[in-house]
């Protein structure tokens, strides 16, 4: 017996389209297998409406290819060697250093011509070049027949300014060495918006619902549904699982789902839900309500991964149990 932890499709489609309804096509960030949930199980509920999907590394490419004939686009370099690959299972690699990029221009000669993604972050942990070295790495690309696919991701509400500026820098340094800008990428899902959007924008989180801050009206795709193994009456006694939490006087279900299954335990609030073991749950039982029904389209992920302390990746990743 186990709860049953499922993504509703048609949640997930219409949070594309709204963000989509910014005004850029979305391509959908599928990394880390799909957030755990499994890359090609969600293209084979989003290929209808994104336009491309974003993915770490050749083996997660390698890994989603089967699923979809659309772009898929690299966030890290190719490792030394395997650019080729990469190229022949259609995916657009991403650029970040000299070594990279004198592959890149190796394959350009002999394909007749490339396009590859160059980020533009002075941040650790992300394949980029800082803003202040795009100069010289766009001299670098011009001639080579190599055409850019810009791109940056507004990691700091305090920065964003600053990185937006060194941005739009780095695209007036590549038009003016001569290379050919293919598209733009700026935002996620936290920074999503119209004046953001460029050429299309890389959404993962706010696919299963979360807004970090966006305005975008999406709605919660996590569905998490626990069988009821025991009932506590109005006028039985007992404790809720750990603590010392009575549950007499109300009427209390015990339910197949606990941290183990990835419910976060700090959503027990001693109120609803009165506590959050391993395996079990027990929740107070409201008239007309589904008491097995723990996360469904009237929640608020944000609002969920605050409760529980934790960020709405975390949620999102956390209940992804295979």
């Amino acid at each position: 017996m186990r709860p049953d932890i499922t993504l509703d499709g048609d949640v997930m489609r219409a949070n594309a389209a709204a963000f989509a309804a910014l005004g850029a096509p979305v391509a959908a960030v599928v990394k880390h297998d799909g957030y755990g949930w499994g890359a090609r199980r969600l293209a084979r509920e989003l290929d209808g409406v994104v336009e491309s999907y974003v993915v770490s590394d050749e083996d997660e490419l390698a890994a989603l290819r089967p699923a979809t004939a659309k772009p898929v686009r690299l966030l890290t370099d190719a490792q030394p060697g395997r650019l080729g690959r990469v190229l022949d299972l259609g995916g657009i690699p991403n650029v970040a250093n000299r070594a990279a990029l004198a592959e890149a221009a190796a394959e350009s000669a002999r394909r007749g011509g490339l396009t590859v993604r160059v980020g533009i972050l002075d941040a650790a942990g992300w394949s980029s070049i800082r803003p202040q070295d795009a100069p010289a790495f766009a001299a670098a690309v011009a001639g080579t027949g190599i055409a850019v696919e810009l791109w940056t991701h507004v990691i700091s509400d305090t920065r964003a300014g600053t990185i937006l500026e060194g941005f739009v820098a780095a695209m007036r340094a590549f038009e003016s060495a001569g290379v050919r800008i293919a598209s733009t990428d700026a935002a996620g899902t936290a920074s999503a918006r119209r004046g953001l959007a460029f050429d299309r924008l890389r959404v993962g989180v706010g696919l299963f619902g979360s807004r970090l801050g966006s305005s975008v009206d999406n709605g919660c795709a996590l569905r998490v549904v626990a069988p009821v193994v025991r009932r506590f009456g109005p006028g039985e006694a007992g404790w809720a699982g750990y603590g010392d939490t009575a549950v007499e006087n109300r009427p209390v279900a015990v339910l197949r789902c606990g941290y183990g299954d990835g419910f976060p335990k700090a959503l027990a609030d001693g109120a609803d839900i009165l506590s959050v073991g391993m395996q079990y749950t027990a929740r107070v039982m409201h008239d007309g309500a589904d008491v097995r029904a723990l996360i469904g389209g009237a929640d608020d992920v944000d609002e969920l991964a605050a409760r529980a302390g934790i960020s709405s990746h975390e949620l999102v990743v956390g209940l992804a149990w295979k």
